[in-house]
């Protein structure tokens, strides 16, 4: 039996046009998030264990109004590193550094490191 694959594209198409159920479906249902950001430091990280809160804060990010867009990705067979640029409705950006890591074709952890206009 083929291992199944990871769609980055897809993931990308999802994720930019900020389709919530599109997106949710790359996550496994254990998936992991963690974010580093100004007021989550690596001491205490923001995380988001399981696919319903994730769910939850890409329906959030969504109502928020922000554009997405991802660049640089580097592809590999168990992950993927990209950069996500966030641009806010004030014209300000958040700059994120994310390594996605996948299993049977879902996200199974996801490390973002932000940084903030």
């Amino acid at each position: 039996m083929a291992k199944p694959t990871f769609h980055f594209d897809a993931l990308r198409r999802a994720l930019e046009a900020q389709d919530v159920e599109a997106w949710l479906a790359f996550y496994a249902d254990d998936a992991e998030w963690i974010e580093y950001r100004h007021n989550a430091p690596p001491a205490a990280p923001n995380r988001m264990a399981g696919r319903e809160a994730i769910g939850a804060f890409l329906g959030r990010v969504k109502a928020s109004g922000v554009r997405l867009r991802i660049s640089d990705e580097v592809i590999g067979p168990e992950r993927a590193a990209f950069c996500l640029t966030v641009g806010l409705a004030s014209g300000k950006r958040i700059i994120e550094h994310i390594i996605i890591h996948f299993r049977d074709g879902r996200i199974t952890r996801q490390v973002d490191v932000e940084a903030w206009d």
